[in-house]
């Protein structure tokens, strides 16, 4: 089937259609695809650029004479030419519109449009699917839009008659060089200008000659996910193939996006994805291919990272990999007192300091972080992005105490680790990140947010002076069913806050690991097991004498 695809721009919308293009050339099967393009007012560098692109660019002419043709914008009539593409582009078969704001995600698409239009004579999406958000409360005030725009185009008599009518939406159609919609269309599109002259004049031109000159059963309809409104419903991110999906099972892939109309409202994106996160993207064709080839890179790099030597981690854990996500997080092997353990100290080499959880430790956090799912979490220290990346990770809500969050380079170097774990494993919804310390921050911000806490990590190592302070600010606004993690448990000064939830009823264990890991919970959740290094001779400090350390049963 010889098949051109057709779109149009003038200089303001040339970056988009920009992507459309490429999005149709980076596809094998293009391959023997023509390109069309009608120049609506694009400069020389466009225009050269253009001609390396594309196979027929042509300039379209006023064909309809209107009282408005003197007022109405100059790239109108690049929509009203598109009843005669097939004089604009001679010789082909199959005539694929796409607008300048729509560009190709799967090819599948493509490939359903041609059969479409081959099939029956016009192939076309109507605006109408279960995730729309018009059809839950706004059908009233939609089909109100479209009786009006009937209205003031072809008259009361049309607009009683197709103002309920599904909008059937030419911003992407395919049509056959045979089919009979091209004089029909036409004609009308003849008629509706005489009355008003505008961008969707032509659309509903089209729909009235489908829907009112005997040409439904020439029509094949098309689901909307071979033409994606974002104006209607966002689609969501399925990070592990990281493309763009249907919002409901069986989250089939979008096969067309359409940005379509408000641009700089919708240009980048908070998407929901397929495994409960969020992740901010830009709906531009090359700004998302260069967000997926990232987010691919690291997705592999986190899958094929192997344990460091110098690492354990627990049998029996759920295993992560974040670290391609924190770049600046590096290994040491380190002695912790007189005793030789060979367990890698983590630190950001930027800031050696800040001692970070070791890889089993950080692991003990996931795991019991995965039972909270969906529920708030509190984070006591940030350990530049390395605890909270593997809380966050698990699927909480975070929110993140830290004095040095007010350090601008810091806080910009966790947020983009943040927002490189959303894009590599989808499961990160929100993370408040917050500048402070102390106990009376944990109250004023359990007061701000008006929410209490399931999971709460303490990073004592800090600032162990306050653990006591943490531990009863952290219990005030913990949850019934809730866990508070203390990290640093070698310390007896940590161990007062731990004494203090102990003495208030809450149940307390530790793992033997490098810093030793303090949990004390209450309510249904059961602390995750754990087994301790077997290489290691764990020596149990005196002042933890009377903690059961956790093992597997």
């Amino acid at each position: 089937m010889n098949t051109i695809i057709i779109t149009a721009a003038d200089s303001n919308y040339f970056e988009l259609v920009q992507g459309t293009i490429l999005s149709i050339r980076d596809r094998p099967q293009s391959k023997n695809i023509a390109i069309g393009f009608f120049d609506l007012g694009c400069n020389s560098e466009e225009l050269r650029w253009l001609q390396e692109h594309v196979n027929h660019i042509k300039q379209p002419k006023w064909e309809f004479n209107f009282p408005a043709r003197n007022t109405v914008p100059k790239y109108i009539n690049g929509l009203l030419a598109r009843p005669l593409l097939r004089q604009y582009f001679p010789d082909f078969d199959v005539y694929l519109w796409i607008d300048a704001d729509a560009w190709i995600q799967d090819w599948y698409a493509v490939e359903l449009f041609i059969l479409g239009a081959a099939r029956k004579g016009l192939a076309i999406a109507p605006e109408m699917d279960r995730s729309s958000t018009w059809q839950y409360g706004g059908r009233s005030k939609f089909f109100t839009w479209t009786t009006n725009r009937y209205k003031s185009f072809f008259g009361d008599r049309v607009a009683e008659k197709l103002g309920m009518y599904p909008m059937l939406n030419a911003g992407v159609f395919a049509l056959h060089k045979d089919a009979p919609h091209w004089e029909v269309w036409h004609e009308l599109l003849n008629l509706g200008l005489q009355n008003c002259a505008n961008i969707m004049t032509d659309q509903f031109a089209l729909n009235y000659a489908v829907y009112d000159r005997d040409l439904f059963d020439r029509t094949e309809m098309l689901p909307a996910w071979c033409n994606w409104l974002c104006t209607h419903a966002l689609p969501l991110l399925d990070c592990d193939k990281y493309i763009l999906v249907e919002p409901y099972l069986p989250h089939t892939p979008i096969g067309i996006l359409h940005i379509a109309g408000g641009i700089d409202k919708i240009d980048r994106l908070q998407l929901s994805t397929t495994a409960d996160g969020t992740v901010k993207a830009i709906a531009r064709y090359r700004d998302f291919k260069k967000q997926r080839e990232r987010a691919v890179t690291l997705q592999d790099k986190a899958k094929n990272s192997s344990l460091v030597l110098g690492d354990y981690i627990s049998q029996g854990f759920d295993l992560i990999c974040p670290d391609p996500c924190l770049p600046n997080i590096i290994t040491r092997n380190s002695s912790i007192d007189t005793r030789s353990y060979q367990h890698n100290q983590y630190v950001d080499r930027r800031h050696p300091d800040i001692p970070l959880l070791s890889r089993d430790e950080a692991l003990i956090l996931y795991n019991i972080a995965l039972q909270y799912k969906g529920r708030q979490g509190l984070l006591i220290g940030a350990q530049m992005g390395w605890s909270l990346c593997h809380m966050a990770i698990a699927g909480l809500e975070i929110d993140v105490l830290d004095p040095i969050l007010g350090n601008n380079e810091i806080l910009q170097d966790i947020m983009a680790s943040i927002n490189s774990a959303k894009e590599v494993f989808g499961t990160i919804s929100q993370v408040t990140l917050v500048p402070g310390s102390g106990s009376s921050a944990i109250a004023e911000l359990g007061t701000q947010l008006q929410h209490r806490w399931s999971l709460i990590f303490v990073d004592s190592s800090w600032d162990v002076s306050s653990t006591l302070q943490y531990a009863i600010a952290c219990e005030k606004y913990a949850e019934p069913n809730a866990t508070i993690i203390f990290r640093n448990m070698i310390s007896t000064t940590v161990c007062q806050g731990f004494d203090y939830l102990k003495g208030k009823g809450w149940r307390t264990r530790i793992y033997l690991t490098t810093s030793i890991i303090g949990v004390a919970w209450r309510g249904k959740i059961e602390p995750v097991g754990h087994q301790s290094d077997p290489q290691i001779a764990w020596e149990q400090p005196k002042h933890l004498e009377d903690y059961v350390a956790i093992e597997h049963e």
